[in-house]
């Protein structure tokens, strides 16, 4: 009796692995896309809760509470307690009319850095249109579409103790009631998104899509 023998043979085993490595690195590649999509949503939350953070601790202080972005209003880049730069930094500006109450970072004021995820950057990639619901006039594209009491494009928003965002400029003249809203634009290379901060405090994310070319 003859027995059959079976298995792979070379060519069947060459395929074989030609497919598996395919399928690996269409996994990584998906993989990778997904990590920068969900690094431009995590950007965006610390954004959101950098809004959060100031406007809660404005309300509980009574202070002026600053939220700086890539720079403060002198133009100076932003840095933590170690000399560290940071995207994002919160300051405890005091009470109006208190002792370096003057919208400027001095030294022993309280300050919050806030850290972005890797390969975040202010600014849009994809996007052509302003959200609709962003109430600033800033060049958005650049990253952000907040204005000073001037109407100069501006990086910073202020909230006050009743919890209201406001504009102020590099003088520390504070804008009325309703002039705080605006957004906060942010952007890889897969994906665009938008933190808009309402006049009322009030902050929303919002995600370009290519698609449709439109916020959602």
């Amino acid at each position: 009796m003859r027995i059959h023998e079976s298995g792979f043979t070379l060519i069947e085993l060459m395929i074989t692995l030609a497919i598996g490595v395919v399928v690996i690195l269409l996994a990584s590649v998906q993989f990778e896309e997904w990590r920068e999509v969900e690094a431009a949503r995590q950007a965006s939350r610390a954004v959101e809760g950098a809004f959060a953070y100031a406007r809660g601790e404005a309300i509980r202080t009574g202070n002026n509470h600053i939220v700086f972005f890539d720079e403060d209003a002198a133009g100076n880049a932003l840095t933590d307690g170690s000399g560290n730069t940071v995207p994002v930094l919160i300051l405890d500006d005091g009470r109006p009319g208190s002792a370096n109450q003057n919208c400027a970072i001095d030294a022993g004021e309280t300050i919050q850095p806030v850290r972005l995820e890797r390969g975040v950057d202010f600014g849009t990639t994809l996007a052509t249109a302003q959200v609709p619901i962003d109430e600033g006039s800033g060049p958005f594209a650049t990253g952000s579409s907040f204005e000073d009491t001037a109407s100069n494009p501006a990086t910073w928003v202020m909230f006050r103790s009743d919890g209201q965002p406001r504009s102020v400029d590099a003088a520390c003249n504070v804008g009325a009631l309703g002039t705080g809203g605006g957004a906060i634009y942010l952007s890889n290379a897969q994906r665009d998104v938008a933190v808009v901060l309402t006049p009322l405090g009030a902050a929303r994310a919002q995600t370009w899509n290519q698609g449709t070319s439109t916020w959602n």
